[in-house]
């Protein structure tokens, strides 16, 4: 997510569109959560908020999405597109070629990086889970390219994600990257395992990363995820397992990540 910037072509072409050839087909969604969290980490202990208000709209030619929490103190732009059928261009939240990266659902999440760059891009819809791009990543020159593929199969969702990217900053800064991934989902009783590796190459410097996890439905009230991340180019890795408690209108939760990655954090929040 980025600052809203007034000079972003996308955005701002992206709203043109939507004042010139639509009227607006749609109230803006507002949605987010409130709540308390403690934090404790081998920096320190704190508190903090779990404060957070995204607006969304989608007139059917543009989609937005406004965010804000605590951390950041304003409000950011984390998408803002055009979209004319199996076609859409804007800036987009991240690249494709990681689509396929699949994790559980756990609290502070401690994966390690996929390699993807690129936030600005077109894409077009081949046909139901084949979509291919051009992408672009803001500050630089370079043009990209990237698909993502996902099958079901009885229930089992497999994934295939790759992309390309090669630009330069007006400074001369290079940023170079070629990464993929490949995922699997799949249903077991109460439980949804998810299993997901990402390499390739960031400037020169390759990278291997893994996940494996599981989301277990306790009950209507009580649900369970658990995580391994690993970087195996540079041999870390750590565990999280994190407990979400719904009781009326507030959700009570408990994580714990462990290894290389290290915290303890408890919490409530209500969303809206």
């Amino acid at each position: 997510m980025k600052a809203i910037k007034l000079a972003s072509v996308f955005a701002v072409s992206a709203v043109a569109a939507a004042v010139s050839t639509t009227t607006i087909a749609a109230e803006p969604v507002f949605s987010g959560t409130a709540g308390l969290s403690y934090n404790a980490e081998s920096g320190g202990e704190s508190w903090s908020s779990e404060g957070e208000v995204n607006i969304i709209a989608d007139t059917g030619v543009v989609y937005f999405d406004l965010d804000m929490n605590t951390a950041a103190g304003n409000f950011v732009l984390d998408e803002a597109y055009v979209k004319q059928g199996a076609v859409s261009f804007g800036d987009f939240d991240g690249s494709i070629s990681d689509d396929a990266r699949y994790t559980a659902g756990v609290w502070e999440g401690g994966e390690y990086s996929d390699g993807s760059v690129t936030d600005l891009g077109v894409r077009y819809v081949v046909m139901d889970g084949l979509t291919v791009a051009l992408e672009m990543d803001e500050g630089h020159d370079g043009v990209g390219a990237a698909v993502k593929y996902s099958q079901d199969l009885s229930g089992m969702t497999l994934g295939l994600s790759a992309g390309s990217f090669s630009g330069e900053t007006p400074a001369g800064v290079k940023n170079e990257t070629t990464n993929y991934s490949v995922g699997v989902k799949a249903p077991l009783g109460m439980a949804t395992v998810i299993a997901s590796y990402s390499g390739g190459e960031t400037n020169s410097a390759d990278f291997s990363t893994a996940v494996l996890g599981a989301d277990v439905a306790v009950s209507d009230a009580l649900s369970v995820s658990a995580q391994y991340s690993a970087d195996l180019e540079n041999e870390l890795n750590n565990t999280e397992i994190t407990a979400y408690y719904t009781a009326g209108d507030i959700t009570y939760f408990a994580t714990s990540l462990t290894g290389d990655k290290e915290a303890t954090t408890l919490g409530a929040y209500a969303s809206f």
